[in-house]
């Protein structure tokens, strides 16, 4: 019988960790310092981080913390390093987790020193990053030969809900993306390119409906057939009920994220899901099995060692993508066409969430047997 235990969870206010707080792993009870809410990528939390990250660029330093905590072990999440002397896991989604997502920041050799130096400090037990594309990330970016044995990749999870969605004509496809201000948000997350797909769709069947959740830019909402985006705060369930549940198909251009937990929530309730084929997605999705992958010549991860601010990126970011508005129009074809595939592919979908690599059955043994380790 595995002992109880008691961890110092680390978190910040991303969803994502209520989701290990609702359902940690086998007698591990967490003691938490910041309660997870939905409200994360509001305008205020934006600023602080932001704010954050340039501080810790001017002065070089990585993102540290001294827990407070009695706990026998502190789980730290989002590469914020620990200075306790006792023992600690962290876990990241991409290399510059350990800079506040500064690139600039990285690629100083103090800075790198600072990481180095407490990644292979004893204390440290474990380093977990969300993916295999993540784990590579670090090691393109840090040497890490006196702690390459600590690595560990252990997916995020998330619960599944079972939605019998009702047999009709009408075909809808879901999009989520950020609610904000800034249009660059909207074109690196490739709504541009959706877009201009869903234009040519929409002259092949009468019965398709894009359902935007997010801000479109102005000059781009003129003419927009059979296309509906809101930019309101709905409550979670209000949420989940208009761009999980009720869909038929979730899409997911986007030429900026490394594990987008939004595509893992689809497949939650049974999705589909077309998705571009950059970072981690096509450990996320099998390729004909839960879903498609959409070709990209444009993957951030590729510019950020010659253009660590993103000003190159961005600017090739707003153009339009034919290789990808192209297959975009191909796959969700297949999709639109064939209720039979659609209906295997979610199913698929939701196997992969509640029985597979991302279901919390799988997580939880992977973590309690980190922390019996980092005990030991």
């Amino acid at each position: 019988m595995m002992g109880r235990i008691k961890v110092n969870l680390i978190c910040g206010p991303h969803p994502l960790f209520q989701e290990l707080i609702n359902c940690p792993p086998k007698n591990v009870e967490y003691d938490v310092n910041i309660v997870p809410n939905t409200s994360y990528n509001n305008f205020f939390a934006r600023r602080i981080k932001g704010i954050i990250s340039k501080i810790q660029g001017i002065l070089m330093v990585p993102r540290m913390i001294h827990s407070s905590s009695d706990s026998e072990l502190i789980h730290s999440t989002r590469g914020v390093l620990i200075t306790n002397k006792k023992p600690w896991i962290v876990d990241f989604e991409m290399a510059s987790s350990f800079t506040g997502l500064n690139w600039n920041s990285l690629k100083n050799p103090l800075t790198k020193w600072w990481i180095k130096r407490y990644l292979s400090s004893p204390y440290c037990k474990k380093i977990i990053p969300y993916s295999n594309a993540a784990k590579k990330n670090l090691l393109d970016w840090i040497d890490c030969s006196k702690f390459k044995d600590k690595l560990e990749v252990v997916h995020p999870a998330y619960h599944t809900t079972k939605i019998k969605r009702k047999p009709s004509e009408k075909i809808t496809i879901s999009f989520i993306c950020r609610t904000s201000p800034d249009p660059l948000d909207f074109y690196t997350k490739g709504g541009h390119d959706l877009l201009k797909a869903f234009e040519i769709l929409n002259k092949r069947y009468e019965n398709i409906y894009l359902k935007i959740k997010g801000s479109i830019p102005k000059h781009l909402q003129k003419n927009l057939k059979n296309v509906t985006f809101t930019e309101e705060n709905f409550s979670r369930e209000k949420f989940c009920e208009e761009f999980l549940y009720k869909p038929d198909i979730y899409v997911q251009p986007t030429l900026v994220d490394t594990f987008a937990i939004a595509i893992i929530e689809a497949m939650s309730t049974g999705l589909p899901v077309v998705a571009t084929d950059m970072f981690a997605m096509s450990e996320i999705i099998t390729e004909g099995y839960n879903g498609f992958l959409i070709k990209t010549n444009i993957h951030w991860d590729r510019y950020v060692k010659f253009d660590p601010k993103y000003k190159q990126f961005n600017k090739d970011a707003t153009k339009y993508h034919p290789e990808m508005i192209k297959d975009l129009v191909k796959k969700l074809s297949l999709l639109i066409e064939d209720k039979n595939l659609r209906k295997k592919m979610g199913q698929n979908a939701f196997k992969t969430v509640k029985t597979g690599k991302f279901s919390i059955r799988e997580r939880n043994k992977k973590l309690r047997k980190i922390y019996d380790e980092a005990l030991r």
